[in-house]
């Protein structure tokens, strides 16, 4: 029997996640998910809430889900990968499973080599000069050792960033990479009946039918969450966002996290001359500022995140959810845990700890600003109240 680690967003859940569980997971194996909160990666609030996203979950095979806290869950894809794997690692988790192009493990591990390698940074530097964005000379630069991998979408990505976190903390977790189905990352179409989670969002966004992606077990779910409101405004979430931006413009913005070589005076030109995010992102990119970087620039400026708080090592494992019948191995992992487990508020008061203070008020501080911005506004200090989700 095995204990399986997962990192995930779940924004939303579908039947390609669905898929990811079910192969991974045998008779008897423990399925530990490591979840993105109210916040995903891409530098942007979660569609629905995460307490949503963890009854999908455990309706589909998780049996235990802990949380990404914020901090690090809209970093890049390196801080990302790394304290979510580290939770994984320090919980107890054996094997490390994800989704990726290219499910062979000796091809991952030479990649990682390759990036690793100074000489590879010198080509990057070469195919920069050409005048091509960053991503486009990182691939090139790759091209040049005639390896069959894609370094450039967006979970292969996070593949060799899963595999270079295992080295980094020496992990004995043994990697399990498993092959994508379905259509792309953000593909706009089906393939295979398994859609992309950014088409999906859209659907929901649009109100078009968007049940045939998802698994039936909780599609009821989704609209009920739909029809009480309790899903991400756009509106709200420019207005928010734009008004706290604003209030920012006569600070330093060199120490945000994200920011660095001008990009916060391209930020701060284009807050002074745009009205929505959408106008903030286009203002500010080069070839050398992509979308992504740019959302999460803009992110950790609206909340205050800076380079020096993303140095801070995860100081918690935070339980979100499970299912009664891990209940027991769920307990022997905690008791053994490297990193402190905790369920509660008062369990992280406990801790005395100042990095673990610092990164439960900036978690706080998002459920506050993300439950103003749901259709339904909802009100102050969620996450001093939550407790974890438990299912039969």
């Amino acid at each position: 029997m095995s204990v399986i680690g997962i990192v995930c967003e779940f924004n939303p859940f579908h039947k390609g996640h669905k898929y990811l569980i079910d192969t991974a997971k045998k008779d008897g194996d423990t399925v530990v998910c490591v979840m993105s909160g109210n916040f995903v990666q891409r530098g942007e609030p979660a569609l629905f809430s995460k307490e949503a996203r963890v009854k999908a979950a455990l309706l589909n095979g998780a049996d235990i889900v802990l949380e990404l806290p914020f901090i690090y869950a809209t970093a890049s894809a390196e801080i990302f990968a790394f304290n979510a794997v580290k939770i994984l690692n320090d919980f107890g988790c054996d094997k490390l499973t994800f989704g990726t192009e290219n499910a062979d493990v000796s091809t991952l591990e030479k990649t990682v080599e390759i990036l690793n390698d100074n000489a590879f940074d010198i080509k990057i530097k070469n195919h920069l000069e050409d005048g091509v964005s960053y991503p486009v000379a990182r691939q090139r630069a790759f091209d040049e050792y005639n390896i069959d991998f894609d370094i450039s979408t967006p979970n292969n990505i996070l593949a060799l960033e899963y595999m270079k976190a295992l080295k980094k903390l020496n992990s004995k977790m043994m990697p399990m990479p498993i092959t994508r189905i379905g259509a792309g990352y953000n593909d706009m179409k089906s393939v295979d009946g398994i859609s992309s989670a950014t088409h999906i969002r859209q659907l929901i966004e649009s109100n078009e039918r968007f049940s045939q992606f998802i698994p039936e077990n909780i599609i009821e779910i989704y609209n009920e969450e739909i029809k009480k409101g309790n899903l991400v405004s756009k509106e709200k979430y420019n207005l928010a966002s734009l008004s706290l931006l604003r209030s920012k413009l006569n600070e330093d913005l060199s120490c945000i996290a994200n920011m660095a070589e001008g990009l916060e005076n391209r930020i701060k030109y284009a807050i002074k001359e745009s009205t929505s995010l959408d106008e903030i992102f286009d203002k500010a990119k080069t070839k050398r500022f992509t979308h992504s970087r740019i959302r999460r620039a803009v992110l950790s400026l609206t909340f205050g995140i800076t380079a020096d708080d993303l140095k801070i090592p995860v100081p918690y494992c935070r339980l979100l959810g499970f299912n009664m019948k891990s209940a027991e191995i769920m307990g022997r992992l905690a008791s053994n845990s490297e990193i402190s487990f905790v369920a509660s508020y008062s369990d992280i008061l406990n801790l005395k700890s100042n990095g673990a203070e610092k990164v439960f008020n900036l978690e706080n501080n998002s459920r506050d600003f993300y439950s103003l911005i749901m259709q339904n506004s909802d009100e102050c200090s969620k996450e001093m109240t939550f407790s974890p989700m438990k299912m039969q």
